[in-house]
């Protein structure tokens, strides 16, 4: 029986997923309170409350997903480009969104921190994508030698 090749695990791509799920767990128990909570109490049209639970939502699901996203790609490396594009992308957008809205609003990004998290995740898939040469994803191991 022929021996199993297994690809390494990209330790970037776990600490990706790692940090989703807890950007997922500070916007479902520091965020609710702070921000849907209040919404939802407010004197709003219930199509407006509706929307904002909608959105309020999509965001926990969205943050769960990329994080599930970053586990499969940990240990499936040709996975490891795609999800890194999609996810980093959409969370480059939602960093510069963050920032402008929080200059337009605040004059300053900092009463809106959440651009730094998503950026962060961002750049620890984009370090588990260049990384991706086999032994220089596990700590220790040598790189294969041999003529090209």
């Amino acid at each position: 029986m022929p021996a199993r090749i297994s690809s390494p695990i990209s330790w970037w791509f776990i600490a990706a997923a790692l940090a989703n799920v807890s950007i997922a767990t500070i916007h479902v128990l520091a965020g609710a309170p702070e921000i849907i909570e209040p919404i939802l109490a407010a004197s709003l049209a219930d199509g407006v409350k509706g929307v904002a639970d909608v959105l309020w939502h999509h965001v926990t699901g969205m943050l769960l997903l990329a994080g599930a996203a970053c586990a499969w790609a940990a240990r499936h490396p040709d996975w490891r480009r795609p999800v890194a594009i999609l996810v980093g992308a959409q969370y480059m957008l939602i960093s510069v969104l963050f920032v402008g809205f929080g200059l337009y609003w605040f004059a300053s990004p900092w009463p809106m921190p959440q651009w730094v998290l998503f950026t962060a995740t961002t750049v620890l898939m984009a370090l588990g994508v260049t990384r991706m040469r086999g032994a220089r994803e596990q700590p220790g191991a040598r790189a294969p030698s041999g003529a090209a």
